[in-house]
């Protein structure tokens, strides 16, 4: 590899940083993401660092680790976005360098750690992650780590296991035993499956757990003082394991869902994957034959092969399918495998002739996300000139580098850029504008400085950045006999209502009260945006109004709920 090309590598690298870089400021949207801000939020206000408090209330859907992480970023920042998606950014990020050493521990091509590299931070699975961030984008940056760890003991020095179990032991704290089951499937299946009994015991397995089970065995206690048994049980079963059987996970069960979710979630290198694996599979079941292969796998003549990546990514694939609560998001989990064995997809076809049949299909995506750029302003919002001038420094920058670098690298990588910034940039913020919390939660703080609670009328009790922004807890009030109690010694509190449902409201609380009328944005459920909705056309069907009103005591007033303007 030449001085010359490992520069425009990195170059690459740096321009697909961007994207996720471009994230830091953004608006936390709901559901999950502003209710882990909050919960955070909660921690850092009370200081109680072993209790998880959401809303006000106790929480045990997720362990204590993401939790602690954010709330140490709190500490040292404030509380605000970029303080949210502060820690998930730099694990992000590490995990990216975490790949490329595992490709140059495994394979020692440095060209292939590039573009394992940059595969990882162009999936668009990866960007959705790092822009809504989520407990899963800390798992799989354990997880990264764990295998990361794994080779540096297989390779370099065995006292590095220790760190191995020590990022379980901490994936296992932010999301569950699923942080060991992925790697027992794909490290302990190529074990089995290759008998290699010499590197179970290298691995120092005894001593081992031990590091492994510290953090879970610590939280399983407090869990147990806090729930008794049912604590722990759900943190180390149900939590995990019974999203496969339990019924009140139980959803319309789709084999294909995962494997869908894949396809979009690793779109930038989906389809030579797909066709790589089918092609070599296809000419060596045709060349060996499946007698001779079952003869090989009984004589253990693979035993110098490595499955542990491939069974990181297709074996924990297929089992994952058979989940009865199928969320996108389980798919992250397996992107960095994918990214590892498209390197080296990438390196055979491009660089050397041995899978040179497939080259074709590296264009597709980088040709799809370039088309999709510029038709992103024409269907869903009007943009700048320098929209367009980006679009063209692209362009150009194809020309420049297609005498360094494969002409199919750089449509990708230069596409797959352009695209996910003007994700980060243009479209994201559209759609956050559509979640007026923010702004709301600014004015709340400057009208009713200091006070503990907001009170909501008919909103989602999901609705975790109404809480977040405005730096307190969020009530709803259904009944005049709560209105008059939380609003007795107070003349007038803030309440943040559907406008759909302001004579409700005013009749809920009945003649003694009063609306005022502060703010009304446009709403729209942001999490889940429909193509109605993504439509500059229909969007205006679509979306709701919120308001942010003084519901005032008349006081013997005649009553007179102002219009909005």
């Amino acid at each position: 590899m030449t001085t010359t090309e490992r520069l425009f590598f990195r170059i690459l690298l740096l321009i697909a940083s961007v994207p996720i870089l471009c994230t830091l400021p953004l608006d936390v949207i709901d559901i999950d993401s502003s209710q882990y801000a909050e919960i955070a939020r909660e921690m850092n206000l009370s200081r109680d660092f072993f209790n998880i408090i959401d809303n006000g209330r106790k929480y045990l859907d997720k362990p204590i680790f993401t939790f602690w992480t954010i709330t140490a970023s709190y500490s040292l920042f404030g509380v605000n976005n970029i303080t949210f998606r502060l820690p998930a950014l730099l694990l992000s990020l590490l995990s990216v360098y975490s790949i490329f050493r595992i490709s140059m521990l495994v394979w020692g091509k440095e060209r292939q750690a590039y573009l394992s590299s940059l595969a990882y931070l162009l999936a668009p699975g990866f960007f959705a992650m790092v822009v809504d961030p989520k407990i899963d984008v800390y798992l799989t940056a354990y997880l990264a780590f764990t295998y990361h760890f794994y080779y540096l003991g297989r390779k370099k020095d065995t006292r590095y296991y220790y760190l191995m179990y020590l990022m379980m032991s901490m994936g296992f704290v932010t999301k569950g035993p699923i942080s060991v089951v992925i790697p027992a499937l794909s490290i302990g299946g190529d074990i089995l499956f290759r008998r290699d009994w010499k590197l179970l015991w290298a691995m120092r397995p005894v001593t081992g757990i031990l590091v492994l089970a510290s953090l879970p065995l610590f939280w399983c206690f407090h869990l147990y003082r806090e729930y008794n048994s049912y604590g722990p049980t759900f943190f180390l079963w149900i939590q995990s394991f019974g999203r496969f059987y339990k019924d009140m996970y139980d959803v319309k069960f789709d084999p294909f869902y995962f494997y869908k979710s894949f396809a979009w979630a690793f779109f930038s290198g989906v389809i030579p994957l797909f066709l790589y694996v089918v092609f070599r599979s296809y000419k060596y079941i045709k060349s060996t034959g499946w007698k001779e292969i079952l003869r090989k796998i009984k004589d253990n003549e693979y035993k110098e092969e490595d499955f542990v990546i491939p069974f990181w990514l297709f074996l924990f694939l297929f089992l994952i399918s058979f989940s009865r609560f199928p969320l996108p998001q389980y798919i992250y989990w397996i992107l960095p495998a994918g990214a590892l064995y498209f390197g080296k997809i990438s390196e055979e076809s491009l660089f050397t002739s041995s899978a040179k049949r497939i080259r074709p299909s590296f264009m597709i995506a980088g040709i799809v996300y370039l088309v999709s750029y510029f038709l992103l302003p024409v269907f869903v919002s009007e943009v700048g000139i320098l929209y367009y001038v980006f679009a063209f420094l692209g362009l150009a920058f194809i020309l420049i580098s297609a005498q360094i670098l494969p002409l199919e690298i750089l449509v990708t990588v230069t596409g797959a850029s352009l695209f996910l910034s003007a994700i980060s940039l243009v479209y994201y913020p559209l759609l956050t504008g559509y979640q007026p919390s923010h702004l709301f939660g600014k004015e709340i703080q400057k009208l009713e400085p200091g006070e503990p609670i907001l009170y909501t009328y008919r909103i989602s009790h999901s609705k975790r950045s109404y809480a977040f922004y405005s730096n307190r807890l969020f009530r709803n009030i259904y009944d005049s006999g709560k209105i008059e109690k939380a609003w007795e010694g107070k003349e007038k509190r803030l309440v943040v209502v559907p406008s759909e449902f302001l004579e409700s409201l005013r009749e809920t609380a009945g003649k003694n009260y009063e609306i005022e009328p502060i703010l009304e944005k446009e709403s729209y459920k942001v999490a889940t945006p429909t193509i109605a909705f993504l439509k500059k056309e229909s969007r205006h069907l679509v979306t709701k109004k919120i308001s942010l009103v003084w519901l005032k005591k008349t006081q013997g007033k005649p009553q007179n709920s102002r219009k909005i303007n």
